[in-house]
């Protein structure tokens, strides 16, 4: 039988540290401060993108790859599931949040696959060219009323082709 958890209050000294502004840190930001974060993550946003296109580059290729040979779907699978998780956790980190949904959801349509359907491949390979676009179109944000519509038809699409042999 599980034991309920049990919340342990912090320490007194602890929790000084983090209240205290002498002591402990400021939670409000200088100006300065954001600044050079900023400036840090702009730098940082070029390594990404780099990282996000070699992977959509490493699925496409592993759908031509592998898509003929059955045999060779988990493998594929596992590539797809992979990269797009890592997608949908650095896009919304760099502003690209349709890459974080888009990411999410091809993620969630191969949960627990064995092996691809030619359409179930065809949902797959929409979700990466997806991702393309966003990316070479460099479409920050959630975007506007074009992609809130191809959100929902991933949407549809997942749900009609996710079981489907």
């Amino acid at each position: 039988m599980a034991k309920r958890a049990q919340i342990i209050p912090p320490r007194p000294d602890l929790k000084r540290k983090a209240v205290n502004f002498s002591k402990g840190f400021d939670l409000k930001l200088a100006p300065e401060v954001v600044e050079k974060l900023e400036k840090v993550v702009h730098k940082s946003q070029d390594k990404f993108t780099a990282d996000i296109a070699e992977r959509l580059t490493a699925m496409r290729r592993s759908i031509a790859q592998n898509a003929a040979d059955s045999s060779l779907h988990p493998y594929m699978i596992k590539a797809l599931s992979e990269a797009s998780r890592e997608i949908k956790g650095a896009g919304g980190t760099i502003g690209f949040d349709l890459l974080t949904y888009i990411g999410k959801s091809l993620n969630d349509f191969v949960e627990g696959m064995a092996e691809l359907s030619v359409r179930q491949l065809e949902v797959c390979t929409l979700h990466i060219d997806a991702m393309y676009v966003v990316l070479a179109n460099r479409i920050t944000g959630a975007g506007g009323e074009v992609e809130a519509e191809l959100l929902r038809a991933f949407d549809e699409a997942c749900a009609k082709f996710r079981d489907v042999s």
